[in-house]
This record gives C-alpha cells, structure tokens and sequence, in this order.
C-alpha cells in the first residue's frame, strides 16, 4: 500500500495515521497533529500553509483558489442608490399560481436577494447567473456563512 505525505508537514502517514482534509477546491492528505492544527482555519489558510511547504501536487489549483478568494471583494457588486456593497441573502423560490397546493401548481421561480446594510435598498439577482460566476457564488456562499 502507497504511503501517502501530509501536505503541512511532509511527514509520511500510512492510509489509518491520515485525514482528509480539504483546501480549498481540493482533498489533501494530512496527519493527525497538522489536521488538527488546521480544523479551524479557512480554507484560504489551509490553502496558504499547503503552498508553504511544497509537497501538494495541487499547486495550480490552490493557487487559482486563493487569487479568486482574494479578488472577490471587488467583483461584489455595489447599491445603484448609495453605492455602499450588496450582501447576499438566501435563494428563494417565488410562485404566483393559484394552484400552490395542488397538482396543478407551477415550480415558480429562483431569485437571489441582495441587500444594502447602508440604505436598506434590495436587489434580485438570478441563481443561474450566480452559479455561474465563480467570484459571486463564492460571495454568496460566504454571505451566507458555507465559506469561512
């Protein structure tokens, strides 16, 4: 059986002495101790002290992961009233038949609110076009407290 390396330390840890962890995009082998170090970081910490040591064949990914995180911030889309960021909140599926109970009812429609902690003003975004775009999906995700 491979030994596999923990991508903190570079120590080698046999299939039982290791974990799983993720760093951001990807699944890395770690051992016990550094799984433990790492189990309340973000991702984008795991992802830099992965990088530090070298030993992750995942370095184009974690790097890739880490400029997005980074770049987010930016491509968060601004209040047209006050121009202060838009939070997101959660998708909500929105349905106007009268037939809501019953076999006749329609599946209705996703919107994706955003709103303005500084004047109140909401926005509706599509989920689609959300999903889409790697920067806001990670702000939503973020917003709505799946990323650290």
């Amino acid at each position: 059986m491979a030994k596999e390396v923990c991508v903190f330390c570079g120590e080698e840890v046999g299939y039982m002495r290791s974990e799983y962890i993720t760093c951001g995009p990807v699944g890395q082998h770690a051992c016990k101790r550094c799984a433990r170090e790492v189990k309340g970081l973000s991702e984008l910490e795991k992802c830099r002290r992965a990088l530090q040591r070298g030993v992750t064949d995942c370095r184009k990914s974690m790097e890739e992961y880490i400029a997005m995180v980074e770049s987010a911030e930016d491509a968060r889309p601004a209040c047209l009233r006050c121009g202060e960021k838009l939070r997101f909140g959660q998708a909500v599926t929105l349905d106007d038949s009268p037939y809501r109970d019953g076999l006749m009812a329609s599946s209705g429609f996703a919107i994706l609110p955003a709103y303005c902690q500084s004047c109140g003003k909401m926005e509706i975004y599509n989920p689609g076009y959300i999903g889409n775009n790697k920067l806001l999906s990670y702000l939503v995700k973020k917003d709505n407290g799946e990323v650290k």
